[in-house]
Parts: structure tokens; C-alpha cells; sequence
């Protein structure tokens, strides 16, 4: 019993960073960054889900390859991440780019056969 109550208090403890690079490294990989951008290489493997991370900046997103998945959204709430919402990302072809804005707590689960892949352009300071 203790644990699964310790496994379940990992589960819910807020990171310490939760920047994608830092909390879910295996996934977003850093291919160029400057003081204007920071452009990320985002990969989920078949069956795996992400770490909960976050994107503060608002960003431009490639995609290469969709696949089906979950994408649970988190708050912080008196110190412990908190689930708000789940949300089935259907198969299909999506648009070939997207505008995010600026994306709280996450985790994306590809329940696919194949690789998760886009490219995220992150702007970190608004257009001049």
C-alpha cells in the first residue's frame, strides 16, 4: 500500500521545471534556439506519453506525421498538478501547420502504430 500511495503522490507533484526541453527531453529536441526563437523537433513514440510539460511561448507547428493520441491538460492547484480535461485527437490528416498559443501543463499520448512528429517553431518575443 505505501507504494502505491508514494507512486501516486510522484504522479501528482508538481516538476520543478516544466519547460518541454527540461521536463520531456526524450521528446522535444532543441534544433535551434536564440534570443527570437527556439525551434523544437517534437517525437512520441507508439504507446509512450510525454512527461507533463509546458510551451511558454506561443508557436508555429509543422506536422510531419499524425497519428492518433490523448492529450491531458493540468493545473497547479495547492501545490499538486491537477488533471482538467481529456481529449481524443482523432486520425486523420490534420493541417499541415498550425498557430498554438501559449500551452499550460500537458501530456500527449500517441495511441498510434507509428511515430508522433512535428516541428514547433517557439516566437519568444512578440513580432516588431
Amino acid at each position: 500500500m505505501f507504494v502505491a500511495l508514494a507512486l501516486a503522490a510522484a504522479q501528482t507533484a508538481v516538476p520543478a521545471d516544466l519547460d518541454a526541453v527540461v521536463a520531456a527531453p526524450r521528446n522535444h529536441v532543441v534544433l535551434l534556439e536564440n534570443d527570437e526563437v527556439r525551434v523544437l523537433q517534437v517525437t512520441v513514440a507508439p504507446g509512450e506519453t510525454e512527461a507533463i510539460h509546458e510551451h511558454r511561448w506561443p508557436s508555429v507547428i509543422h506536422i510531419q506525421s499524425w497519428q492518433p493520441a490523448e492529450d491531458v491538460r493540468y493545473a497547479v492547484r495547492n501545490g499538486r498538478m491537477v488533471e482538467l480535461s481529456r481529449t481524443a485527437l482523432p486520425a486523420g490528416a490534420p493541417p499541415p501547420a498550425i498557430w498554438s498559443p501559449r500551452e499550460e501543463p500537458h501530456a500527449i499520448t500517441n495511441k498510434g502504430s507509428a511515430p508522433f512528429r512535428l516541428f514547433r517553431v517557439e516566437l519568444k518575443r512578440p513580432p516588431r
